[in-house]
C-alpha cells in the first residue's frame, strides 16, 4: 500500500520539478503543443511520483521519440501533406501514447507501493503466501506486482516500437508492403498498414530500448521472491516481442480501420481527405482502410492489446529463463 513517507514525498517533488522542466522545455522547443505540454506534465509527474524507474521509461520514451520525429524531416516533408517537421505532439498524442500506462502505474502504487523487480518464479517464503485482489482478481502478491510491471513495459514498448517503425520505416529505401494483402502488395511509404523490414527491425528495436531501460533499472530495486530465480534479463526479449506484437497490430487495425489516401499528382499521403472541398480531390485515391478510427484511437487499441496480451506472454517467458538459469 502507498504510504506518505519522506522518501515518497522526496520523490513527489521531484516529479514536480522534472515534469515542469520537461513540459515547458517541450512547449519551447516545439515537441509539445500547449494542450500537449499540459498532458505531458500530468503524465509525468503521475509516472515519476509512483516510480523513478516508471518516469524514466516514460522520459526515454518520448526523448527518443522526439529525436526520431525530427530526423530526415526534409525527406518525410515530401511524404506526407501534413508532417510535422516539428514533431509538435498535442493532448490527444500524449495521452494516447502515456494514459494507459499512467493507470497501470497508479494501479500499482495504490496497492503495493514501493516498485520492486519482476519475478514469476515459484518459491518458498512467507510473501509467496501472500495474495492480492484487484478487479476481483486474486493472484499471489508477487505475482500482481509482476504482472503489473509487465504491463507498464509493454505499453511503452508497444508506443515505442510505433513511433520508431512510423518514423524510420518512411526511410526505408524499398517500398512497404500491405499486411492486409500478406505482404504481397507494395504501397506508398506512410500508409496506414505498410510494412517494411526497416520499420519493423525499427519497432522491435524500439521495444527493446524500452526492456534494456527496465533492465538497467532493475539493479536498484529487490526481487519480490528470490533474487535468484528472477533474472531480469530477460525484460529486454519481453520489451522487443511487445514491439514487434504491437507493431503487427497496430498496422494490421490500420489498414483496415484507417483510411489512407494518396495523392498521385503530389506524390503523397493526404490526410483528412474528408474535409477537402470536391474540385480538390481530383487525382487522389484511396490506397487501402475504412475511416472508421483516428491514428491516437488505433494507438490506444493497439497498446491495450499488447497489454493483454502481455498477461500470457509475460509469465511464459519468464518461466522458461527461470527454468533455463536453474
Amino acid at each position: 500500500m502507498l504510504t506518505l513517507d519522506h522518501h515518497t514525498l522526496l520523490r513527489c517533488g521531484i516529479a514536480v520539478a522534472i515534469a515542469s522542466i520537461l513540459a515547458i522545455h517541450g512547449y519551447k522547443k516545439k515537441s509539445l503543443s500547449f494542450s500537449g505540454s499540459l498532458a505531458a506534465f500530468f503524465v509525468g509527474f503521475a509516472s515519476m511520483g509512483c516510480s523513478y524507474r516508471f518516469g524514466l521509461l516514460l522520459l526515454l520514451f518520448y526523448y527518443s521519440s522526439t529525436k526520431l520525429t525530427k530526423y530526415k524531416q526534409d525527406v518525410k516533408d515530401r511524404m506526407e501533406e501534413d508532417f510535422k517537421s516539428s514533431g509538435e505532439r498535442n493532448w490527444k498524442q500524449v495521452f494516447a501514447s502515456s494514459l494507459l500506462a499512467v493507470i497501470v502505474c497508479g494501479t500499482y502504487v495504490a496497492y503495493f507501493g514501493d516498485d520492486a523487480n519482476v519475478s514469476f518464479a515459484t518459491a518458498t517464503g512467507s510473501s509467496v503466501g501472500e495474495t492480492t485482489t484487484i478487479l476481483g482478481i486474486s493472484l499471489p502478491t508477487y505475482i500482481w506486482i509482476s504482472q503489473l510491471q509487465c504491463m507498464y513495459v509493454a505499453h511503452f514498448a508497444t508506443a515505442n516500437g510505433d513511433t520508431w517503425a512510423s518514423e524510420v520505416g518512411m526511410l526505408a529505401k524499398s517500398q512497404p508492403r500491405l499486411i492486409t494483402s500478406l505482404f504481397l502488395r507494395k504501397v506508398p511509404p506512410g500508409t496506414n498498414g505498410g510494412m517494411s523490414l526497416l520499420g519493423t527491425g525499427a519497432s522491435a528495436a524500439g521495444g527493446a530500448f524500452i526492456g534494456l531501460v527496465y533492465f538497467v533499472g532493475s539493479f536498484f530495486y529487490r526481487d519480490p521472491v528470490q533474487p535468484s530465480l528472477s533474472p531480469q534479463w530477460g525484460m529486454i526479449l519481453f520489451g522487443f516481442l511487445c514491439g514487434l506484437l504491437g507493431s503487427l497490430i497496430d498496422s494490421l487495425l490500420g489498414a483496415v480501420l484507417q483510411a489512407t489516401y494518396y495523392s498521385d499528382e503530389k506524390k503523397m499521403i493526404v490526410k483528412n481527405f474528408e474535409s477537402l472541398p470536391a474540385d480538390q480531390r481530383k487525382g487522389i485515391r484511396r490506397i487501402c482502410g475504412v475511416d472508421v478510427l483516428s491514428n491516437e484511437a488505433v494507438n490506444v487499441l493497439s497498446i491495450g492489446l499488447t497489454m493483454a496480451c502481455s498477461w500470457f506472454l509475460a509469465p511464459f517467458l519468464f518461466g522458461l529463463i527461470s527454468r533455463s538459469s536453474m
